[in-house]
C-alpha cells in the first residue's frame, strides 16, 4: 500500500509538470491589444538608389530593428523609424510583383502588401 501511494504521488506530480508545461508550450502569448500591428501604406524603389525599397506606413517601432519580407527573403534595414523602413534589395531580385511583410518586436506581423520590383510588364521605360 505505501508503494501504491509513492506511485500516485509521482503520476500525479508528473501530470502537473506536464498540464503546465504544455501551457507554457501552446504558442507565443497573445499580443496586447494595445499594441497595434505595422500596417504597409506605399513600398517603391527609391529612384535615386535603385537598390533600396523604401517602406512606409504606421507601428514600425522606434526601439529595434523590424524585420522585413520580401517574398519570405528577410531584407537588411537599413534604417527605420514608425513610419518609414529603407531595406536593401537583393541585386538579383528579377522584375515581378513580391509579397512584402513587416514584423514589429512585440507585435503581430503585417497584412501582406503586394509590390513590384523592376520594369512592369507592359509599359515602356522612359527615357
Amino acid at each position: 500500500m505505501h508503494h501504491g501511494t509513492r506511485l500516485a504521488g509521482r503520476a500525479m506530480a508528473g501530470l502537473v509538470i506536464s498540464l503546465s508545461a504544455g501551457s507554457a508550450l501552446a504558442g507565443p502569448p497573445p499580443v496586447s491589444p494595445s499594441v497595434t500591428p505595422p500596417v504597409i501604406i506605399r513600398a517603391d524603389v527609391d529612384q535615386l538608389e535603385p537598390d533600396r525599397l523604401v517602406i512606409r506606413g504606421t507601428n514600425f517601432g522606434v526601439t529595434s530593428a523590424p524585420i522585413v519580407l520580401l517574398a519570405k527573403i528577410p531584407l537588411e534595414v537599413l534604417s527605420f523609424s514608425d513610419a518609414q523602413i529603407v531595406a536593401r534589395l537583393p541585386i538579383d531580385a528579377p522584375p515581378a510583383r513580391y509579397r512584402l511583410q513587416v514584423f514589429a518586436r512585440g507585435t503581430s506581423p503585417s497584412a501582406f502588401f503586394e509590390v513590384t520590383l523592376g520594369r512592369r510588364p507592359g509599359r515602356r521605360s522612359e527615357g
